[in-house]
């Protein structure tokens, strides 16, 4: 497995002390794939030292492995590698939806400058020749985290909803899709939610559309508070919220959607006037059986909004299972 690499003793490596992200900002996240384990630990001490987290493997297909489970925000890579090309390894990334999104630099040797145009084309957004000058490096580094942080604001202002901060509608749906065939293919609890705010059009006819905004933005603090990855809130429309639950059998995802409801009941929303609005939510709870082998994600949501009718049929504020 790709793995974070013990770093040798200080001075096995060239000066980089100056930080090179601002302060204040959040640390990024660099994977390394070097076959050479010295090279590894020198450039994790060289990169801890800008700034910047790190993590390593020796081995293509393990790094592709870890960029998918936990994408960093760069990917930096050698092009001999035991296993395939670092160049392969490239093409791989950005071919993949989950992490075409992850900058990527490719190391090369001296000597190697005719893989530099085929670097380029196999998908690497920048490279770096060994060995390594710690100014390049810096001044390298810097560039690229302007380019990763404006490529997650776009990703950001792209994916998600811009009243309440949920991913909207097109990246739950597509995240409900991937969830639910990991779950089939490994034979993985899998549970999808519907939530509803109930009464809603009360609140804005009472309170008004600005109140009723703030209660929309109130709950998905709350609930994006309470779920943890790989469970994932939505915003399918109005006040129709939806979460995946990955690995979540029948009794889990119960109590997960009776904490929710709780959470929602106990929110404090005040309108203009400073009066306490009151909130309830209606939940629909639908789970992935053992013979569901022709279902979809899709089947699955149907299925919980099925639940979610009985709930508001039968009194609202409650969770009833499809």
């Amino acid at each position: 497995m790709a793995v974070s690499e013990s770093i040798p003793a200080a001075g096995t490596s060239p000066d980089v002390s100056a930080p090179v992200l601002d302060a204040g900002e959040d640390r990024l996240h660099i994977h390394i794939c070097e076959a050479s384990r010295v090279q590894r630990a020198i450039l994790c001490r060289m990169l801890g030292e800008a700034g910047f987290e790190t993590s390593a493997s020796g081995h293509a297909e393990d790094s592709l492995k870890q960029l998918v489970d936990t994408p960093p925000d760069i990917f930096m890579t050698a092009i001999e590698l035991p296993d395939f090309s670092g160049l392969e390894s490239c093409w791989l990334v950005k071919a993949n939806p989950e992490t075409e999104h992850i900058h990527t630099m490719v190391l090369t040797a001296s000597g190697q400058e005719d893989k530099l145009a085929e670097s380029l084309d196999s998908g690497a957004d920048d490279y770096l020749t060994k060995p390594l000058d710690p100014n390049e490096l810096k001044a390298r580094l810097r560039a690229a985290s302007r380019i990763v942080r404006l490529t997650q604001r776009m990703r950001a202002e792209a994916e998600t909803d811009a009243l309440t901060g949920a991913y909207n509608r097109r990246v739950f749906m597509r995240t409900l899709e991937r969830e639910h065939k990991k779950a089939l293919d490994q034979a993985l609890p899998f549970s999808v939610a519907m939530v509803d705010l109930d009464f809603f059009k009360k609140i804005n006819d009472t309170h008004g559309h600005a109140s009723g905004d703030r209660v929309l933005i109130e709950t998905v603090r709350q609930l994006k508070a309470l779920l943890r990855p790989p469970a994932m809130l939505g915003r399918l429309g109005g006040e129709e919220f939806a979460v995946v639950l990955p690995g979540q059998n029948e009794q889990q995802a119960r109590q997960t959607c009776e904490t929710l409801r709780e959470t929602v009941q106990a929110m404090h929303v005040e309108n203009d006037v400073g009066q306490r609005i009151a909130v309830t939510a209606s939940l629909g709870l639908a789970v992935l059986n053992p013979g569901d082998l022709n279902s979809t994600g899709e089947h699955m949501l149907a299925r919980a909004d099925g639940g979610l009718y009985d709930a508001k049929e039968g009194g609202r504020n409650q969770v009833c299972m499809a």
